[in-house]
């Protein structure tokens, strides 16, 4: 009786197992259930070198209440409860003024709708001594596709007149990697007319202090018109390196001319020094060298440096009046201190001339953009502009820059900064007399960075004979 009886009750069982899991496999599986891939599974998969384990938990994940069994991979943890909404976004009410010691937007993260144009109309106004207030207009002009990006294209066009009469009129253009090369095209053109053209004597460096240097005794009267085209073509790249910007060095080949006429007046100094000589010049250039640009900017570079190694070559074959040449060596750093608003500028320069060097070039400094010098808005602030000329010279600048405020005006970004900067300088005609004669000069100033492109500068610059206020576009360096 026993075996009859259990074997009836066995067979009650398995019927009521199949109509179980006929059941089951008729109702509908979750959808997450679905895609959910099973923790066993996937386990074997991975020990059989199938796909890796998945560590992401999909974001809209079910409380834990709601899985299935065994759909959660070990280990991982999901919320108990629906996902928490965030609050609503709060509006910054001095947004339009960033932190003093933020750091600048060094990432160069775009704003959305952010133009890649950049356009800057102003009235130019100017003024250092011995030129005095000059009046005019200006247009600045940039091009690029990122913040971070160098310019495509800078461009900008300056016309002023100053209220002693000297006039200034120019065009640059600057257009980078257009043919994705990572190449540099230079072009310009000025016209300038100086009835100021100041004259101290070359290798003049007595003490002048108490003497009035803006008499007409040390002034004569110029007018130069001319242009030049360069071009940079890369030769070796090196990448960047942790915080540090990617270097470039470039070969550097140019041609340039300028025609140069020169009237001493009467009583001068010039005319006494060179009492029959013709000092009208035509300045035709060929140009040679290499540049290596490493800095994390262009218009305000707050890390890297900048270096260029350039000879110019003039001579009859060139349309020059005179055979001469050049050599010159610029070399800027600049070190971010702690900060990106805290920067530390330097800048080393030498000049040497050989040959039949005309009257303009004995108080320039060549390089990429000649400067006058030594004295001046570019080196030597302080001193009388080109107060210090001859065949040799040799400058140094430390400047230190300190960029606080930061203020958004519309789209626009606006940075007001301080800066505080010491020159210093040797002239001679001879190697052995560069070291004897040392020009120091130091002082203060303000500077403005529209859009991180434009860059307007007031520096007060003092000397042992003068001082002057310098009003610029650009950085001294």
């Amino acid at each position: 009786m026993v075996t009859p009886l259990a074997t009836a009750l066995l067979a009650l069982t398995c019927l009521a197992a199949r109509s179980s899991a006929s059941t089951s496999a008729q109702e509908p599986v979750p959808k997450d259930s679905e895609s959910e891939p099973s923790t066993g599974t996937l386990r074997e998969d991975a020990a059989a070198g199938g796909a890796p384990e998945p560590t992401k938990v999909p974001k809209a994940a079910l409380p834990a209440a709601a899985l299935p069994e065994g759909s959660v991979p070990a280990g991982t943890t999901t919320p108990a409860g629906p996902a928490p909404t965030l609050p609503p976004r709060e509006r910054v009410r001095w947004g339009w003024l960033t932190h003093p010691l933020s750091p600048t937007p060094s990432q160069y993260q775009v704003r959305k709708g952010q133009s890649p144009h950049r356009v800057l109309p102003l009235p130019s106004v100017r003024a250092q001594p011995g030129v005095g207030l000059m009046l005019g207009a200006n247009i600045s002009y940039a091009y690029r596709r990122k913040e971070g990006d160098p310019n495509k294209i800078y461009m900008i066009f300056e016309s002023r007149v100053s209220l002693k009469k000297v006039q200034d009129h120019s065009f640059f253009i600057r257009l980078r990697d257009l043919l994705r090369r990572e190449e540099v095209f230079e072009f310009g053109v000025l016209g300038y007319v100086d009835p100021v053209f100041p004259y101290f004597g070359i290798g003049n460096n007595n003490n002048l202090e108490g003497i009035d240097l803006q008499a007409r005794y040390y002034q004569a009267h110029l007018n130069t018109v001319g242009g030049a085209l360069t071009y940079q073509h890369p030769l070796w790249r090196l990448p960047a390196l942790g915080d540090k910007p990617p270097g470039l060095l470039r070969s550097y080949a140019g041609l340039a001319y300028y025609v140069d006429k020169v009237k001493p007046y009467d009583n001068s100094l010039l005319l006494a020094e060179h009492p029959a000589a013709d000092l009208d010049a035509r300045r035709g250039l060929i140009r040679l060298g290499l540049t290596w640009d490493r800095r994390d900017n262009e218009w305000s570079p707050g890390k890297g440096s900048l270096f260029d190694v350039i000879v110019d070559n003039a001579g009859p074959w060139t349309g020059s009046t005179d055979a001469w040449g050049r050599f010159s060596a610029n070399f800027r750093t600049y070190w971010t201190l702690g900060v990106d608003k805290l920067v530390l500028a330097h800048r080393l320069s030498f000049d040497a001339l050989w040959g039949d060097a005309p009257l303009v070039p004995l108080g320039e400094f060549g390089g990429l953009l000649p400067t006058d010098g030594l004295g001046g808005a570019a080196a030597g602030r302080g001193w009388m502009r080109r107060r210090y000329i001859g065949r040799l010279k040799a400058f140094g600048s430390l400047e230190l820059r300190f960029e606080p405020l930061e203020l958004k005006v519309r789209r626009h970004t606006l940075g007001i900064g301080l800066k505080g900067f010491v020159d210093l300088g040797v002239v001679a005609d001879r190697m052995q007399d560069l070291p004897k004669h040392w020009h120091v000069s130091g002082g203060t100033g303000l500077q403005v960075i529209w859009d991180r492109f434009a860059v307007l500068r007031l520096d007060a610059g003092f000397s042992r004979e003068s001082f002057g206020i310098y009003f610029i576009n650009e950085h001294a360096f």
